[in-house]
C-alpha cells in the first residue's frame, strides 16, 4: 500500500469512527432497544469484564466496531474483485 493510499484509509477509518460515535448517539436517543444494549455492552465490558475504559466509550464499543467490520469488510471485498 503506498503512502498516500494508506494515509487516505487512515483518515477515512478515523472519520467513520468519529460519524459512528456520533450516528450510536442519535440512535440510541431515539431507539429503546438500542439503548438497553448499549447498557449491556457497558456492563459486560466495565463490570464484568474489568476492562479500565469510561462508560461512555463503552457504549458506543459494539456499533463503532460493526461499522468498522463492514467497512473492512467492503474494502476487502474490492480488493478481491479488482
Amino acid at each position: 500500500m503506498s503512502l498516500v493510499k494508506g494515509t487516505v484509509h487512515g483518515f477515512a477509518s478515523m472519520t467513520l469512527v468519529v460519524l459512528g460515535a456520533v450516528l450510536t448517539d442519535v440512535i440510541r436517543q431515539n431507539i429503546e432497544l438500542f439503548e438497553q444494549i448499549s447498557e449491556l455492552t457497558v456492563q459486560l465490558l466495565v463490570d464484568v469484564g474489568n476492562i479500565p475504559i469510561s462508560k461512555e466509550v463503552a457504549s458506543i464499543v459494539i456499533p463503532v466496531g460493526i461499522l468498522m467490520g463492514i467497512w473492512v469488510f467492503l474494502y476487502e471485498i474490492k480488493q478481491a474483485t479488482t
